[in-house]
């Protein structure tokens, strides 16, 4: 049974198909106002529920699909951060026909290969960020076990029957070749900047912007987020 307790917000703009799964929203994004956002908490961060199960992709597929259909939206353009680009992409492969026409993957995971037999820890927050990596794991219950899950059994890792999907795959109600836009720093210590070019290269026709001297937290950093959102306004429009 899939737990009840997920809590999206929404902030209302011109066209209610855009559908934005990511955390970080500033009051002077260019995208407010453009665009109907529903920013979600994935199962184990923020107030949301952490089911013990196992966090693979077809788990927040799962997850996305529920939501679109609780908030009435028949289809959206999809974006994902991080593990979300890999979350993105299984929903994308998986339920082609709620997703009305483009993707967009930001330092997206979901190719990351890991050595086998040595036990990984799953982590995406830059030193900078520390302190909120260790409030969320002191006090979000169950965030620890759902993160090891995440890395272990994906969606960060093992996508690549997904992502080569993409490259050909026809979406939405008008069946229409998916576009995909592709951004990542040049400096992202987490998920490394190589895994752009992996991706470029399953996803043939994505667009790739390489963001000189960003990390892993370019969403965040005040002299990276603007250009961040304004392509993304660009590849939208």
């Amino acid at each position: 049974m899939i737990p009840s307790d997920v809590r999206p917000q929404y902030v209302g703009g011109a066209d209610p198909r855009h559908f934005y799964p990511k955390h970080y929203l500033d009051e002077d994004c260019p995208l407010l106002g453009r665009a109907w956002l529903s920013c979600a908490d994935l199962y184990g961060k923020g107030y949301s529920e952490a089911p013990r199960t196992t966090y693979d992709w077809s788990l927040f597929v799962t997850q996305l699909a529920l939501l679109l259909q609780y908030v009435g939206w028949y289809e959206a353009h999809i974006v994902g951060f991080s593990m979300g680009g890999g979350i993105a992409v299984a929903f994308t492969a998986a339920l082609p026909h709620l997703v009305s026409g483009k993707l967009i993957l930001i330092a997206s995971a979901g190719l990351l290969e890991f050595q086998r037999g040595r036990k990984q820890k799953y982590s995406t927050h830059t030193p900078a960020h520390k302190e909120f990596r260790d409030l969320q794991a002191n006090y979000l219950p169950g965030y620890k076990r759902v993160m090891q899950s995440c890395y272990q059994d994906g969606p960060v890792r093992g996508l690549e029957t997904a992502f080569d999907q993409i490259a050909t795959l026809a979406v939405g109600t008008a069946r229409r070749r998916v576009q995909v836009l592709i951004m990542h720093g040049t400096e992202d210590e987490s998920v490394p900047v190589g895994e752009a070019d992996k991706i470029q290269g399953r996803i043939p026709q994505a667009e790739v912007i390489k963001v000189e001297g960003a990390s892993h937290d370019l969403v965040l950093k005040e002299e990276h987020w603007q250009f961040i959102a304004e392509n993304m306004v660009r590849f939208l429009g």
